[in-house]
């Protein structure tokens, strides 16, 4: 498959979702008031294309310093660079609070279980992602008014995270579905088209700024996602 590119329809029995960048996405509101007057205003903080800047650079670490890629988060929401210490000790405690819910993430899970595709989360997270989920209104794997899902795999509660192949195949056997036949949608390389492809999924890559240029299947946004899945 070449960049933003996706197998054929008929391939795919199930889809899996990560949490973090694809159904949800950090608190843009409670961002702010966290850095208050830290942030002179001269730019707009754009907290959703911070995000998936800060992990552009996450990629690039060895090993994974958390928070250098909160002090990246903070520069690019227009915080001064003689701040950004002081603005990422703050920044954490927003990423460890609720996240809230990219917009459409319901309306494409309830559309691809309406289309019979088989569904799971797989997350890593601090233990309340199933929880966040649901406060939302995203999806479940017991309440039948939501979106259903055949699980929720969180690595804070199972032991093991992304990218080892081990907590993809937690859902995979949940759903009871065969690797080769599903997709893995997430919103890092590192973690989840690297995990993915070592547990035998097709990686599809959440990339809405076209920063990645991977030799893998990328969608800009949950709509052009359904659009592809779903027959019209």
């Amino acid at each position: 498959m070449t960049p933003r590119t996706l197998p054929a329809r008929e391939a795919v029995d199930a889809v899996i979702f990560d949490a973090g960048g694809v159904l949800l996405l950090p608190d843009a509101e409670a961002g702010m008031a966290a850095i208050g007057g830290l942030h002179d205003g001269s730019v707009p903080a754009d907290w959703r294309r911070a995000h998936y800047a800060a992990l552009l650079a996450v990629e690039q670490m060895d090993p994974i310093d958390w928070p250098a890629h909160r002090k990246v988060l903070a520069a690019e929401v227009g915080v001064r660079d003689e701040h950004l210490d002081a603005a990422a000790a703050l920044i954490e405690d927003v990423m460890t609070s609720p996240w809230v819910p990219v917009d459409g993430a319901a309306d494409t899970l309830r559309a691809l279980s309406a289309a019979g595709y088989k569904l799971a989360v797989v997350s890593n997270a601090w233990g309340t992602i199933a929880e966040w989920l649901e406060q939302h209104k995203i999806c479940s794997v017991t309440d039948d008014e939501l979106p259903r899902v055949g699980a929720v795999i969180d690595s804070h509660l199972v032991g093991i995270e992304k990218p080892d192949p081990r907590i993809f195949q937690l859902a995979l056997d949940a759903i009871d579905v065969v690797p080769e036949r599903s997709l893995y949608v997430g919103d890092t390389v590192r973690f989840d088209v690297n995990g993915a492809l070592a547990a035998g999924l097709r990686p599809i890559h959440v990339d809405p700024y076209h920063f990645c240029d991977g030799p893998h299947s990328h969608i800009a946004s949950l709509a052009e996602l359904t659009d592809w899945l779903v027959a019209a």
